[in-house]
């Protein structure tokens, strides 16, 4: 409570964070004000608790080829509640109903790569991180949809041609390539003179 009454010499302080120091300071006061606060208590920590918190902006992709990458915030200190703090990440392509997890131990940790020649490029897979301490499990993020690593290009435009248009200008054009929705997203073209 804010105001305790003069002859109560004890009080009960509740809704603070599990595993997390504090120290306290007393002020006496009257109708006139406070006074000066006490010395600092000792301090004291509160005992620990399962995490209660999931990683924020899960997110990922990128990576190099038959690679998976898990990108996420990593929960500060004071929101992990106890020692042994991790995170569980757990993934499956889009479509399946098994997950694949994985434990990550450091808690500072922000990203998990799943390597595997089994990957396909440019895949979605559905992705959430949880969150875990020596007191037990958390709750995991909500799912999130992250695209496996995309594959180059494999063949060139073919068709190349070009034509001058005046002393200092030439036209270059090409014949697309065809590609495939499931090795990646085509950004553009890179025209290089010789």
């Amino acid at each position: 409570p804010d105001v305790i009454d003069g002859k109560t010499f004890t009080t009960t302080v509740v809704d603070l964070n599990p595993w997390v120091e504090y120290e306290f300071r007393v002020v006496a006061s009257n109708k006139i004000g406070g006074g000066e606060p006490s010395l600092p208590s000792e301090k004291v920590r509160t005992e620990e608790a399962a995490p209660e918190i999931p990683p924020a902006e899960v997110s990922g992709g990128g990576g190099s080829r038959s690679e998976l990458v898990i990108t996420w915030d990593p929960i500060p200190e004071e929101l992990q509640n106890g020692e042994g703090f991790g995170y569980v990440v757990a993934f499956r392509p889009s479509g399946t109903t098994t997950w694949i997890q994985t434990v990550v131990t450091s808690p500072d940790t922000p990203r998990y790569v799943f390597r595997n020649e089994s990957i396909l490029p440019f895949s979605p897979y559905e992705v959430k991180v949880g969150v875990y301490n020596n007191k037990g499990e958390g709750p995991f993020s909500s799912v999130t949809t992250v695209f496996s690593a995309e594959e180059e290009p494999s063949i060139a435009p073919t068709g190349v041609s070009a034509t001058s248009l005046s002393s200092s200008t030439i036209e270059v054009s090409w014949t697309a390539i065809p590609w495939k929705i499931s090795s990646g997203r085509l950004l553009g073209y890179e025209v290089k003179t010789s």
